[in-house]
């Protein structure tokens, strides 16, 4: 494919009409990165977390997936306010880096320690996860309102890209930070990621307020009563999206391998978290483009086929040996890529098979679907680490080998599925 339509796009998406979308993008960034698991794990074991409770904290936001499913009744009983229940649920979950920073702050002096303060930062990453992915799915119902078909396709993968840069460039220098200052300060230095987090989840709630609005959205009673009309393709999307959450649920959580196996640091943990996302800019912004033209079915397909390779190369980090961390990077890089290029296929190729209203439902089911998956499997590996923990890496090696198979049986699965019709998709601004 030639560059020119990329850079073009690119421009495009650049202009004073997408302004707002750039805002957005950056508050984004920073809240999903410095108050998200890459900073909240490393803070978790530093204060006395277990390892397998440690893996379950990636459990409680798994909810706010199931949670979806409710959305449509929020809508019919708010009259179809996509904008205010949007707004209202960001301004409670976006600023919880604040909340974050209080902890840190407790447990630095003191006041809080022991299973209270695990206590209290599992509330705090359930009940912020859980808000913040219902308004994170409710802005793609909004994008679809607002956007016709062929701007979405421009807007979303571009803002996703910008979005991971942001929080890119500001983890990478945060993990050489808090390597330097922990030792000096302790868990004081916690706060700085946690509170810069909050202001920008404040800012972003500013910016939600500036979107175009999207009119009254309702899932109309048919619709929301029974799934839209049945397809083999919906089906089978969803066959071998479960298949793969499933399977991402089983892979520890690459910090706690990192920082309780392998015997790095935090700093180090965060370090390869950064790379990670440098990787999945490049990645949307390279898979954005082919699929604005290509196949999202394909490209799904050869997502669980990358993330199958990404769940390997962490077997080979042995404990001790000096190439352990290329192993850890490699397997962030490609677990990066298959993500990036995974997320925005499964989106893209759910608005080519459903149309109309039945987009906010369908979506409900394919995260509250995925959602599951992924609890069963993460469930499962906190119950291997916990009783076969003090065995260390082999618990862990099996758990990313059974993920890799699970990604195989997807590719697999994904292999005989008819290429999906493409359909009108947008939810026009009053449309119910």
């Amino acid at each position: 494919m030639s560059s020119a339509p990329t850079v073009q796009d690119w421009r495009r998406f650049a202009g004073p009409r997408f302004r707002i979308y750039h805002y957005l993008a950056m508050t984004q960034g920073v809240v999903a990165v410095l108050a998200g698991f890459d900073v909240i794990i490393p803070f978790a074991l530093a204060v006395g977390t277990p390892p397998f409770v440690a893996v379950l904290l990636g459990v409680l936001p798994l909810a706010g997936g199931m949670a979806q499913l409710l959305v449509p009744r929020l809508l019919d009983r708010t009259e179809g306010n996509l904008r205010g229940l949007t707004i209202f649920v960001a301004t409670l979950a976006e600023p919880r880096g604040m909340y974050l920073a209080l902890l840190a702050v407790g447990a630095a002096t003191g006041l809080l320690s022991g299973p209270l303060l695990i206590l209290l930062l599992a509330l705090v990453v359930g009940v912020g996860s859980v808000l913040g992915s219902i308004a994170a799915a409710n802005l793609l119902s909004w994008h679809s309102a607002v956007l016709s078909d062929e701007e979405r396709r421009l807007t979303v993968p571009r803002l996703m890209a910008v979005s991971l840069a942001v929080g890119a460039l500001l983890l990478l220098p945060m993990a050489l930070l808090l390597d330097a200052v922990v030792g000096a300060v302790g868990l004081y230095a916690y706060m700085i990621p946690f509170m810069i987090a909050g202001l920008f989840g404040v800012a972003e709630i500013f910016v939600l307020r500036r979107l175009r609005h999207p009119g009254r959205v309702i899932v109309p009673p048919a619709v929301a009563a029974a799934d839209a009309e049945p397809t083999p393709e919906l089906d089978g999307f969803l066959r071998v999206s479960s298949i793969n959450a499933l399977g991402m649920g089983v892979a520890p959580a690459m910090s706690v391998f990192t920082i309780t196996v392998v015997g790095l640091s935090a700093g180090f943990s965060m370090l390869v978290a950064a790379i990670s996302t440098l990787t999945m800019v490049a990645a949307a912004a390279h898979f954005g483009a082919r699929l604005t033209r290509g196949s999202s079915s394909t490209m799904l397909r050869r997502s669980f086929a990358i993330r199958a390779a990404a769940m390997i190369s962490p077997i080979f980090a042995l404990p001790a040996t000096p190439f352990a961390p290329v192993f850890l990077i490699a397997s962030a890089m490609l677990g990066a890529i298959g993500f990036a290029s995974g997320s925005m296929a499964a989106n893209e190729r759910l608005f080519r098979l459903i149309s109309g209203p039945a987009v906010i439902r369908q979506h409900a089911r394919y995260l509250a679907r995925t959602s599951g998956a992924m609890t069963a499997g993460q469930l499962a590996g906190a119950a291997v680490i916990a009783v076969a923990g003090p065995l260390g890496y082999p618990a862990f090696a099996a758990l990313y080998a059974a993920s890799t198979s699970m990604r195989v049986v997807a590719y697999r699965e994904a292999a005989g599925q008819p290429a999906p019709k493409v359909v009108a998709s947008s939810l026009a601004p009053g449309r119910t």
